[in-house]
């Protein structure tokens, strides 16, 4: 809005880049933020407003990637787009259970920042996980 006019106010959470995954409305490189909340993890876009939820319980794990790393795992090819020698990608893989009960995966990527706040994100679904077991 113009110089006096109200700022609008962003949702709270952690910003990152979306990239990968079953977000229908959320084009790849665009930013939204994460917010980890008692029973949901709250996914927004802001501009047009969207916003997603997936039930705390449905989440599997968050893997942390280096650019390098998640190519490789996920494109076949252990690629670097970085422009900085200072700044690198960092990529946020969360696994998930849809609704269908089908293991599904969404992928979003950050700077170092970033990667500390999914890392407290990270350790607080673990923490609050039940125990399990399981034979293989």
């Amino acid at each position: 809005m113009g110089l006096f006019g109200k700022k609008e106010k962003l949702p709270d959470g952690i910003r990152v880049q979306y990239y990968d995954g079953e977000l229908v409305e959320f084009p790849c490189n665009y930013p939204c933020q994460l917010l980890l909340m008692e029973d949901v993890l709250r996914i927004t876009r802001i501009k047009p407003y969207v916003e997603v939820k997936l039930n705390r319980n449905r989440i599997l794990n968050i893997e942390i990637f280096s650019e390098p790393e998640y190519m490789a795992k996920y494109r076949g090819t252990a690629v670097d787009t970085s422009k900085s020698v200072s700044i690198k990608k960092i990529y946020f893989v969360f696994n998930y259970y849809s609704k269908d009960g089908d293991k599904k995966h969404m992928d979003f990527w950050g700077t170092a920042t970033e990667s500390i706040k999914i890392m407290k994100m990270r350790e607080e679904l673990v923490s609050n996980q039940s125990p399990s077991s399981y034979e293989i």
